[in-house]
């Protein structure tokens, strides 16, 4: 895992909800997308969807959360989806953070033979 400052660069998580500008009863300012995601460590956030795949993302869809600071200076994240993964990809990056999450949450030790994960080539 990519640490920055005690927390992950990029976060997984699945889409609960998407909030389109355009969809029937919602009043927008803006053409904006923004998605209720489930994380992985079981938050549920509204993030913002980038505006390239903003019509693509669906509820059920396991996404990438783009977790890295603003700027140099600044310790605001970004908490934007960038990402999009194939159902098989996302069930595998899911399991692996899930199980890691678990693991730590039950205080049981990290194992001695820690395997590259299963989803990175």
């Amino acid at each position: 895992m990519v640490l920055f400052r005690g927390g992950l660069l990029y976060h997984i998580g699945i889409v609960e909800q998407v909030i389109s500008p355009d969809k029937n009863g919602v009043i927008s300012s803006d053409l904006s997308f923004q998605a209720v995601v489930r994380m992985w460590d079981e938050n549920l956030l509204m993030l913002g969807v980038d505006k390239k795949i903003g019509r693509r993302v669906k509820k059920g869809d396991y996404v990438v959360a783009d977790y890295t600071p603003i700027s140099a200076v600044s310790p605001h994240r970004k908490l934007l989806i960038t990402k999009i993964l194939s159902p098989d990809q996302g069930n595998l990056v899911w399991a692996e953070f899930k199980n890691e999450f678990d693991r730590k949450r039950s205080g049981m030790p990290a194992p001695q033979d820690h395997q590259q994960m299963r989803y990175i080539r």
